[in-house]
């Protein structure tokens, strides 16, 4: 099977399939279900991501400029948000980091932080 109702098979297998038969609660009624988990997950994805949108793009436009992984990182959360359909709002933002002058090359202190303490991990499981 293919689409929504595949999934559906595969999320509730045999035991999905002992309840509907015991509780005689119709597929229809699993479908109601997970479409309603469904656009809450979808909800709270869209809302995370607006407010990463507004919390980075105003500390850049503030400052005045941004650094290209910053840039980089705005992109990939900017491509979430619109896939989800996200409002305008999100766009002006977005659009004014991306002709805000980028900075001087800057490593990018929380990936190196994650970096160092991964490097650690690795040398503590090889001694």
């Amino acid at each position: 099977m293919h689409g929504a109702l595949g999934e559906l098979f595969d999320e509730i297998g045999w035991a999905g399939g002992i309840i509907v038969a015991l509780t005689g609660t119709t597929i229809y009624g699993w479908i109601k279900v997970w479409t309603g988990q469904f656009k809450l997950l979808k909800s709270a994805s869209l809302a995370t991501l607006h407010s990463q949108l507004y919390e980075k793009g105003g500390k850049y436009i503030k400052r005045g400029e941004i650094t290209l992984s910053e840039l980089d990182d705005l992109e990939y959360t900017w491509n979430a948000y619109h896939g989800l359909k996200g409002n305008g709002t999100g766009e002006k933002i977005y659009q004014k980091c991306r002709d805000l002058p980028i900075a001087d090359y800057q490593t990018n202190s929380d990936w190196q932080e994650v970096e160092e303490v991964a490097a650690e991990h690795e040398a503590k499981r090889n001694a």
